[in-house]
């Protein structure tokens, strides 16, 4: 399987669980999946697969809050070749309304040079819907790759909407890189 069916397909099972209380949060599927096998380079001065391929995992903890009643939390982001993971949970307890959408309107990580890898948004929850009271934990996925110089992104829900929107608050939250690579 090439590293591309490969990626593709694990792509296709991330997703984040749907709404639930924290009581009742199903517990993530823990299935491995075996990378590819490598490639041999074509010259002696390319690099080798396990470098080039490899996948950075930096560990975060950084929240952004909404007026709305809106939070969210960043635990971690993994920065692949093909995708970009973040770890995440969110929350709505607010009261103006039953539900809200983190990905109503245009919901992307944007690096420092102003490129964005929009959201690949879950089959089962495209929207990214909140009921209040509740609680969602999971990875979101962002197409394309960081730049390996990245020193910070830009998480953003909703692009250009105030954070006391009730059909679709805005939130950006800034996410630092230079934490600890694992």
């Amino acid at each position: 399987m090439t590293r591309g069916k490969w990626l593709a397909a694990g792509l296709c099972t991330l997703a984040l669980t749907a709404c639930s209380s924290p009581s009742e949060t199903p517990t993530a599927d823990k299935t491995q999946v075996a990378p590819p096998q490598a490639e041999a380079p074509v010259s002696g001065n390319a690099p080798s697969p396990a470098t080039a391929d490899a996948a950075r995992t930096i560990t975060l903890n950084t929240q952004g809050v909404a007026p709305i009643g809106l939070t969210v939390r960043v635990k971690g982001i993994e920065l692949g070749t093909d995708a970009t993971l973040l770890n995440v949970s969110a929350s709505y307890g607010g009261t103006q309304t039953n539900n809200i959408p983190l990905a109503s309107d245009p919901t992307y990580l944007q690096d420092e040079q102003g490129n964005k890898l929009m959201l690949k948004p879950p089959t089962d929850n495209p929207r990214l819907n909140i009921i209040r009271g509740q609680q969602m934990d999971g990875q979101l996925v962002f197409l394309g790759a960081v730049p390996q110089d990245a020193k910070a992104l830009t998480l953003v829900f909703n692009n250009n909407n105030p954070g006391d929107d009730i059909i679709a608050p805005g939130l950006s939250i800034p996410l630092k890189l230079d934490a600890a690579s694992q």
